[in-house]
């Protein structure tokens, strides 16, 4: 790009050192540009030596003779200075409050804060415990990994270490030193101090810092002593806009840093926010996925047209890579990702994760892992083909017998002792108790998925490895179980594969960060959403923010401020500009970013050449829209029926139909299976029949004989007993994990049992004929192929007192005391009535064995216990031979109904069925 940042500042330096740059050290804020600065070089003819590049952190390592420790190896050491003044603390609790404290020491050092004037100020706040409780500077919500349950303990152990604050800082600098080891910020001061102290053996004859925004102290210093011997050159990139205009945050740390330093080079600053041409496009589109379709879109349409000479997608949020790389068009590939593949989004890592749930969950008492765990690992695709007949037993079986917490003996499928059984499934499903035996889990596991997942995750996995065995080898008295989980996962978050095309003039993929210096005449930038951009994330210090602001350390403005920077930085040069956000904001996300609204209002009005264009993508997600479905019934339809009828029709079948006979199709011809899930939570359905086996167990060998009052109060006694036995009955070994996840659940079940019985105590005395009855009928019926219609259902009870007998339905669930009117011709059976239609139904069906009898169906719904017995029929609640005839034909209509050729087969009116329909994802509802 001829109009580049790197392009003016390379054919200022070739002309400033006369095209000798053999002995220049170049310092740029990251590592990024360096390629983008040698292609200029090339293309400007440069034929020389190159000159030695740097990250501005790699700089200050190689200046100052000690290259920084990772932030693990800081800590642990810290910690063991901590040790000496509370040695009762453990890590694991330490390792949040230590992290902070060494970014405050970094902080303090990088900015050059004289650390005995601020700690002299610290330690000068009067009254701290006050100061801590009432205006809440360092409120506990700054601490999220801490789980504030105790505020007295919090505050004791925030009080004791402001108590060690200062001796620390200098007991830790000076271990550091005697070590030959320091943290990034004692190195950037190290230099800084030698350099004003003249003691710098300066090994180049130029340094040149390219493109730095928010500097610190420190980084000041040194530049500055540079510039003074003339060994310096310092390029800024900025723009006139917001350069010149005070108002505009993101140019405020450069306008600063003018003011401060003095004697640099001639700086000419671009214009092109004030007189470039530009089309910027505002683009708002649902969720991460929507704004990946979105982009998809734009980029077709760009790259199909005219192919951009450079472009970049710049990632504001990490989390949308993954979205992205799948919506990107073949138009627009190949695309390089700027620093390889984030290791958190490999599939090796997911692999990790899966595992890291099975550890946690895992029951040592009873040597089982949580089903939901198991599955997870069985399903994941580096392992669910090593071992396919093995991977499907287990499932099956978890599946089948209902286990939610499996032991080892089950998973592998032998006897411990005995070498048989998966290899697989002992590799990965193995107790793993300590720190040791965890971290040669992990290794083994990624020697066997390593095989399978991409070759460019394995190098960084086998570098988190070794320095894992090193934590474990020289610090492992100190670190327990879930601080390496814990540790494990903080490398991979920091970890990248490596980049396997980095040609500049493809597609590029880019952080905000990364960005610093490059320029691109097509930007994608995405989500452009407040709290993202900017950044909502609050300082985590010790240090208040009186003195932060009194010792020049950085402030949450500040860090906005920065945000502003690399937004308009990026916009400067840019052509054609393409700002997605997240349109939806009603799951508690955050509205477009303050910039685009910015940008609407002072851009156009300051430069008349840039065009903005806003436009919304509406798209379907997740799933293709939904589509009527209508089916004609052929002739297996019928013969479905028929087979059906042969084991006997019951009144839930007749009722499905109605309900919808789209479902009622999919399960009961089509033969779709309603896959069950793991009984962990009970739902409606486990609810009715652990309530109908509680009853009909309090009745147990009480058939025929008369119910009074006492015997219901005897039966009361042991309801938590009979209770027991249900569960026993139903659940087996799996009953005490059912028991606590649903014991608030199970509890109502025995409160409305109970109500049921308070019920039958104003019922009573009356006699007990049977419970859970089976009844059935071959009803004549000579239509639609049809001889008889083979009938059945089962009775909840059935009681008899003063001559009438009462047919006994028990529901659990929401119960209209709506009639089914069966002398109405046009009546019909919806899921309003369908209660009081097959309660009727079971009426019929006794009365056909016992036609003498007085009957009264009724029903007892329990969310209404208070109620009492429902009557189901008309008048006076009786239903004799001649309502059961009146019945029986309007029944047969109703089957002539469900098996008439011309009427189609469809979905419900009714949404709300939809939800919890197993076959939803067919219908797209």
């Amino acid at each position: 790009m001829e109009d580049s940042f790197i392009h003016f500042v390379t054919k200022d330096i070739l002309k400033r050192l006369k095209g000798n740059l053999d002995n220049s050290a170049v310092i740029f804020p990251n590592q990024k540009p360096e390629q983008y600065f040698l292609k200029e070089l090339k293309s400007e003819g440069y034929k020389g030596k190159p000159p030695q590049i740097f990250s501005i952190e790699k700089f200050i390592d190689s200046h100052s003779g000690t290259d920084s420790e990772n932030s693990i190896d800081l800590l642990i050491i810290l910690f063991k200075l901590y040790l000496e003044h509370y040695p009762e603390a453990e890590f694991d609790s330490y390792y949040s409050w230590g992290s902070m404290m060494l970014s405050d020491f970094d902080e303090i050092d990088r900015y050059m804060a004289d650390p005995v004037s601020l700690f002299k100020n610290l330690s000068a706040v009067k009254d701290l415990e006050k100061y801590f409780l009432q205006e809440q500077t360092l409120p506990f919500e700054m601490l999220p990994e801490l789980s504030p349950e105790d505020e007295q303990y919090l505050t004791k152990r925030f009080l004791e270490n402001w108590e060690v604050y200062e001796k620390l800082y200098f007991e830790f600098k000076k271990e550091l030193s005697a070590q030959n080891k320091a943290y990034t910020g004692m190195n950037f001061r190290k230099l800084a101090e030698t350099l004003q102290n003249g003691a710098f053996g300066l090994a180049f004859n130029k340094y040149i810092f390219i493109g730095f925004n928010a500097i610190s102290k420190s980084e000041e210093i040194i530049i500055q002593k540079l510039i003074d011997l003339d060994k310096a050159l310092i390029y800024w990139d900025a723009d006139n806009y917001f350069i010149d205009n005070d108002r505009e945050g993101s140019g405020y740390f450069i306008r600063r840093s003018l003011q401060n330093l003095h004697g640099y080079n001639e700086q000419v600053f671009g214009n092109q926010l004030l007189t470039g041409s530009k089309d910027i496009h505002i683009i708002g589109a649902p969720l991460r996925v929507g704004q990946s379709k979105a982009l998809a879109i734009e980029l077709k349409k760009l790259f199909s047209i005219n192919k951009p000479g450079n472009a970049c997608i710049v990632l504001a949020d990490e989390n949308m890579l993954s979205p992205v790389l799948y919506a990107i068009p073949g138009e627009a590939e190949p695309v390089n990702l700027s620093s390889g593949y984030p290791l958190k989004f490999s599939s090796l890592y997911s692999l990790f994760q899966c595992l890291t749930n099975l550890i946690n969950n895992y029951r040592e008492e009873s040597h089982s892992f949580y089903y939901k765990d198991v599955l997870a690992v069985l399903s994941h695709p580096l392992i669910r083909n090593q071992d396919e007949d093995e991977m499907k037993r287990l499932s099956d079986k978890i599946q089948n017998d209902q286990l939610i917490f499996i032991s080892q003996d089950e998973i592998w499928g032998e006897n411990l002792e005995e070498e048989t059984g998966s290899d697989i499934l002992k590799l990965y499903f193995k107790e793993v108790l300590n720190l040791e035996s965890l971290h040669q889990y992990f290794y083994d596991v990624y020697l066997n998925a390593g095989k399978k997942s991409e070759q460019s995750e394995n190098e960084p996995f086998a570098l988190i490895f070794d320095e894992m065995f090193s934590l474990l080898k020289y610090h492992g008295q100190i670190v327990k179980l879930k601080m390496y989980l814990r540790i494990f996962k903080e490398k991979v978050n920091k970890a990248s594969s490596n980049g396997k095309d980095q040609n500049t003039d493809n597609l590029q993929i880019m952080g905000m960060l990364e960005t610093r210096t490059l320029d691109f005449e097509t930007v994608f930038m995405l989500p452009v959403n407040e709290g993202i951009i900017p950044e909502n994330k609050r300082n985590r210090s010790y240090i208040p923010y009186d003195i932060r602001r009194n010792f020049s350390l950085p402030m949450q403005d500040e860090q906005e401020n920065i945000y502003a920077y690399n937004f308009y930085r990026l916009l400067q040069r840019a052509k054609n500009i393409y700002l997605v956000y997240d349109s939806e904001t009603s799951d508690g996300g955050d509205e477009e970013s303050r910039y685009i609204r910015q940008i609407e209002y002072y851009l156009p009005s300051a430069n008349p050449n840039i065009k903005i264009q806003r436009r919304y993508y509406g798209l379907p997600l997740g799933k293709n829209p939904s589509k009527e479905i209508t089916i004609r019934k052929e002739k297996l339809f019928n013969d479905v029926l028929m087979a059906r009828n042969e084991s006997g029709l019951s009144p839930s079948l007749f009722s499905s139909y109605f309900i919808c006979s789209l479902q009622f199709y999919f399960k009961n011809v089509l033969k779709i299976p309603e896959k069950e899930s793991i009984v962990e939570e009970l739902e409606a359905k486990h609810f009715g029949t652990l309530f109908h086996d509680l009853m009909d167990r309090i009745y147990d060998g009480l058939k025929g004989k008369l119910i009074d009052k006492d015997v219901i109060n005897k039966r009361r006694r042991g309801l938590t007993i009979a209770l027991d036995k249900v569960l026993t009955h139903q659940y087996g070994k799996q009953k005490e994990s059912v028991v606590l996840k649903n014991n608030i659940l199970i509890e109502t079940v025995k409160i409305l049992a109970d109500k049921a019985l308070d019920a039958d105590m104003n019922y009573a005395p009356f006699k007990l004929i049977d419970t859970e009855v089976l009844a059935s009928w071959q009803m004549p019926y000579f239509e639609d192929g049809f001889e008889t219609i083979h009938l059945k259902g089962i009775i909840d009870r059935i009681d008899e007192k003063d001559g009438v007998t009462r047919i006994v339905d028990y529901k659990t669930g929401s119960v209209k005391t709506y009639h089914f009117n069966y002398t109405e011709p046009e009546e019909i059976l919806y899921k309003d009535n369908k209660e009081a239609f097959q309660t009727l139904f079971y009426g019929m069906l006794y009365l056909k064995k016992n036609p003498d009898a007085r009957l009264k169906p009724t029903i007892l719904p329990l969310r209404e216990v208070i109620k009492g017995y429902v009557d189901v029929n008309a008048r006076d609640g009786l239903f004799g031979s001649n309502e059961s005839v009146v019945f029986e034909n309007k029944l047969k209509s109703i089957i002539h109904t469900i098996l008439d050729p011309d009427l189609s087969i469809g979905q419900t009116e009714d949404l709300n069925i939809c939800k919890m329909c197993s076959y939803k994802n067919i219908c797209m509802r």
